[in-house]
């Protein structure tokens, strides 16, 4: 019985150590980062536009979680990851059960 009760807390530390992950292409993000990012971009819910001084407001922002900073150094990619990532925030409740392709880890 104590040997199942450790395995459980054991499994409950690491599942919740990893937490949901937000993947977009080939990179993953945890969700509360995102939460965070989705904050910090301040972007209209109803009609979000993500311009290009968006982004790089976005970026400059010491705020700016730090899981981010290489999408911010790779000037190619910045702009589609954090574009899918505007698509997240639409779904963003979604992420908490999974039920939103581009989450995983529950």
């Amino acid at each position: 019985m104590r040997a199942l009760s450790v395995i459980l807390v054991v499994v409950l530390l690491c599942t919740g150590a990893l937490g949901v992950q937000v993947m977009v292409g080939d990179r993953s993000f945890p969700l509360e980062a995102v939460k965070e990012l989705k904050e910090l971009m301040d972007l209209d819910e109803m009609n979000p536009q993500l311009t290009k001084d968006v982004v790089e407001d976005t970026c400059a922002d010491p705020l700016l979680p730090q899981v981010f900073e290489s999408v911010c150094a790779d000037e190619v990619e910045r702009k589609p990851v954090f574009y899918e990532l505007v698509e997240v925030f639409q779904n963003i409740d979604q992420c908490e059960t999974c039920s939103f392709d581009g989450c995983t880890g529950c």
